[in-house]
């Protein structure tokens, strides 16, 4: 049986607009159990994420973030690759709230500053 819209509101508000929560990057599929390989160059951290308020697109509800996110430039001689992102309960530690792959895979070289603009990151409960 499908979840009705409020039943969608309440899970993105309980599971996002209550504490603080952070994004946090993966070169490879974090999965629900946080096991992906996180982004490891000098500097990085996880950068914490401020939410709105939850809204009905059509047949899903929605939550976008509503602070510029920004992490650490990626140092003189970093390189890799990030494909995919979690929500993350805390600063450290495993335990995952939302995760998935971005929209593409975005290289970060020397001079690279990883940023998510405003409204960019949503968030969704179908």
């Amino acid at each position: 049986m499908p979840k009705g819209n409020a039943a969608k509101i309440n899970t993105l508000t309980d599971r996002l607009l209550d504490g603080t929560h952070y994004l946090a990057l993966f070169t490879t599929n974090p999965k629900a159990d946080g096991s992906g390989t996180e982004a490891g160059y000098a500097g990085y951290t996880r950068r914490p994420i401020t939410f709105g308020s939850p809204a009905i697109n059509g047949s899903v509800a929605e939550i976008k973030n509503t602070n510029l996110i920004e992490f650490t430039t990626v140092p003189s001689g970093g390189s890799g690759s990030i494909a995919y992102c979690a929500i993350m309960e805390s600063s450290s530690g495993n335990t995952v709230i939302y995760y998935g792959p971005l929209g593409a895979t975005y290289t970060l070289l020397t001079g690279v500053k990883p940023t998510v603009p405003i409204g960019s990151l949503t968030i969704t409960e179908n």
